[in-house]
């Protein structure tokens, strides 16, 4: 989420600069740049949300894996 924070400040600078006199496609920039800082705004929590979900999801097969291993090494060797 803090990639978003350049993004802001060319936003505030070619906002500045276009309300100063500035060329008019300065205003074209600005709206890429709020764009893409709310695309990583938003993307950051979303992230968190679905590596939670997979965690949670794999959680079943890294307990079965674990006592598995544990199993096994209680378990005496076989000789042949």
């Amino acid at each position: 989420m803090l990639v978003a924070l350049p993004y802001i400040l060319i936003a505030s600078i070619c906002s500045g600069s276009a309300a100063d006199g500035g060329p008019g496609w300065l205003h074209l920039i600005v709206l890429w740049a709020c764009w893409n800082a709310l695309k990583f705004i938003i993307m950051g929590p979303v992230s968190v949300a679905l590596l939670i979900r997979a965690r949670l999801r794999e959680a079943p097969v890294r307990r079965h894996q674990r006592h598995g291993v544990e199993a096994s090494l209680r378990e005496p060797a076989l000789r042949v």
